[in-house]
């Protein structure tokens, strides 16, 4: 599949421009990315075959302060989503311990402060047969 190097600059009006990269008078226009996106789709179906095809490497342009508050963003919510995966884990063993010892789900969704249906989720959807 190809890619293609898009960048999207503020206008002076405050709407999105996005432009790709070797490609000439081709442009989307927008108020939101996703529609500039869409725009530059249509402008460049109009110049190729395959423009539904193509990969966009996106390239956003914005002032050095917001790009790298941005930047922290998106690594704090890597790391969140690795200490997610391990609160789950170490969920996922708390309650097979606690059920072990014949306790309900119900009182497992209180012991461990969570919600059944999230129970349920972690036991798999499976339910115990009663003894």
């Amino acid at each position: 599949m190809a890619e293609h190097k898009v960048v999207y600059r503020r206008s002076p009006k405050g709407e999105w421009v996005a432009s790709v990269e070797g490609v000439r008078r081709c442009r989307g226009r927008g108020r939101t990315l996703r529609q500039a996106r869409q725009h530059l789709r249509l402008a460049l179906a109009r110049v190729m075959e395959d423009a539904y095809q193509i990969d966009f490497v996106e390239d956003v342009r914005l002032p050095p302060p917001a790009r790298r508050l941005i930047v922290l963003h998106w690594a704090a919510r890597r790391r969140l989503e690795k200490e997610q995966a391990r609160a789950d884990q170490a969920t996922r063993k708390a309650l097979e311990a606690i059920l072990a010892v014949a306790v309900s789900p119900k009182d497992a969704a209180d012991l461990l402060g969570l919600p059944p249906l999230k129970i349920q989720k972690l036991r798999g959807g499976q339910r115990r047969a009663a003894p």
